[in-house]
């Protein structure tokens, strides 16, 4: 019987092994965020690069996710928005600070973010995959507010893709971050209880009173986070119209 104990629990482990090697393997360094910036770069950024597979130089994206931090799935949007013919950089903004838990923290790490952010703006733009051509933000949630907050001060942004997102939750006021602000798209849900509708109007309304360009697009029904495929609320039809409005506007306003 002994013997066969051992061949058993051998054969166990190498089960075990094996599904942790796939596992493991599963993980591909793709879906994990990396440290782009330089050591002389602070605070550092880190993300997942995705080019795409022609010629370059490209314009280029920078997502910037929400609040619970970073999610594989960015890196697929990354992806995503390189086939469609973008140089896309997902950042994890919270890598050097971690998450926030209080709000106390959040007010303390926002300018951090905000720099993490110009950080990735700027070192994607000196790529060579983008080599000087222009840079979008897109930002979900937590993230489309940091883009609002620090795209007026990044010159190489111009334009910004704003999910279910607002303004003026930095120290700044929302009509100093709009001031000479680049073309801007809000996509929001009527239905969003975590970000009002509210919040997008109030931005909508803010950059337009400074003369910005501003183009919104509201879902009638739609909850917070839409599109995003690990939330409850999330519905193909708006998924798919917004991502089409959001490739066709940073293709007008970045070019090819």
């Amino acid at each position: 019987m002994r013997p066969f104990v051992s061949i058993q629990r051998m054969t166990i482990l190498q089960i075990f092994m094996t599904c942790l090697f796939f596992i493991c393997t599963s993980i591909t360094p793709a879906q994990t965020p990396q440290r782009v910036s330089g050591l002389g770069v602070s605070p550092a950024v880190w993300g997942v690069l995705e080019v795409p597979q022609t010629p370059g130089p490209h314009p280029g994206v920078v997502i910037l996710g929400g609040s619970a931090g970073w999610r594989p799935a960015y890196a697929d949007i990354a992806k995503a928005f390189a086939d469609t013919g973008f140089a896309a950089l997902a950042v994890d903004y919270f890598a050097e600070t971690g998450r926030d838990t209080l709000r106390e923290d959040r007010h303390k790490k926002w300018l951090l973010w905000q720099e993490t952010a110009r950080n990735a703006v700027t070192w994607l733009q000196a790529s060579p995959h983008v080599s000087g051509r222009p840079i979008g933000l897109v930002g979900y949630s937590r993230g489309a507010f940091l883009a609002v907050s620090m795209a007026s001060s990044a010159p190489a942004v111009k334009a910004v893709v704003d999910f279910f997102g607002g303004g003026g939750a930095g120290p700044d006021s929302l009509e100093k971050e709009v001031r000479h602000f680049p073309p801007l798209l809000i996509l929001h849900g009527e239905a969003d209880s975590v970000v009002f509708v509210a919040s997008a109007l109030r931005l909508r309304d803010a950059v337009s009173a400074q003369g910005g360009e501003v183009v919104m697009h509201l879902y009638p029904g739609a909850k917070h986070a839409f599109n995003a495929p690990w939330s409850p609320a999330y519905s193909e039809p708006e998924a798919s119209d917004s991502w089409r409005r959001t490739v066709e506007f940073l293709h007008r306003k970045l070019g090819n």
